[in-house]
C-alpha cells in the first residue's frame, strides 16, 4: 500500500511528464535565428511578402483547432519610423480590441520588447474569442527586426502557457558568421 510522500511523488512526477517539454533548439539553416522548440513541434519555414517566416506548429489536433495555437516567427524589414520605444508606448495602452499590455518587458541594450497581451477577435457566427499572445519585437542591425508572435484563445492558454511563453521568449537572432567570404 503506497504512502502519502510515495503518493505525492507519483502525482507529482505525473503532472512533470504530462506537461510539454522542450526537446530541441532549432537553429535556422541559414543562419539567421534560433529559439527552443517543444517536443513534438514541427518548423515550416518559408517567404512572404519579402520577409523570411517560420510558423511553429503544435503536435496536437487539439491544439491547432480548440486552442487555436498560433506561432509566427518572422524576419522583417523595419517600417519607417518604426522603433521600440513607440511600439512600447503604443502597447501600454488599450487599441481597439487589444488591451493594454499584461506585462511589458523592455530591454535597450538588447534593442528587446517583450509584451503579453490580450486581445478579442470576432469569428464566425458573431462569436467573441478573446485570445493571448506574447510578442517579442527585437532589432537585428539597423535595417531589421525578429517579430515572434504566440498566442492561443485565452480560455484554452493555461496548459501551453509555459510551452509558448518558453518558445517565444527564446527566439534569439544569431551571430553573423565571423571572417565571411
Amino acid at each position: 500500500m503506497p504512502t502519502f510522500l510515495s503518493r505525492i511523488l507519483i502525482l507529482a512526477l505525473g503532472l512533470t511528464l504530462a506537461g510539454p517539454t522542450l526537446a530541441a533548439v532549432y537553429r535556422d539553416p541559414q543562419g539567421a535565428l534560433r529559439f527552443e522548440l517543444p517536443d513534438g513541434w514541427r518548423v515550416r519555414a518559408y517567404r512572404q511578402d519579402g520577409a523570411r517566416q517560420w510558423r511553429v506548429v503544435p503536435p496536437k489536433a487539439d491544439q491547432r483547432e480548440r486552442a487555436a495555437i498560433e506561432v509566427l516567427v518572422k524576419i522583417r524589414p523595419l517600417a519607417p519610423g518604426e522603433s521600440l520605444d513607440r511600439l512600447a508606448r503604443r502597447l501600454k495602452k488599450a487599441d481597439g480590441d487589444r488591451e493594454p499590455a499584461r506585462s511589458l518587458q523592455y530591454n535597450r541594450a538588447e534593442e528587446r520588447l517583450f509584451a503579453d497581451v490580450r486581445e478579442a477577435r470576432l469569428v464566425s457566427g458573431g462569436l467573441w474569442i478573446v485570445r493571448r499572445e506574447y510578442r517579442l519585437y527585437q532589432r537585428v542591425g539597423r535595417k531589421t527586426m525578429i517579430e515572434a508572435r504566440c498566442s492561443a484563445n485565452a480560455a484554452e492558454f493555461a496548459p501551453v502557457r509555459r510551452a509558448l511563453l518558453t518558445l517565444c521568449a527564446s527566439v534569439r537572432p544569431l551571430p553573423a558568421p565571423r571572417g565571411g567570404r
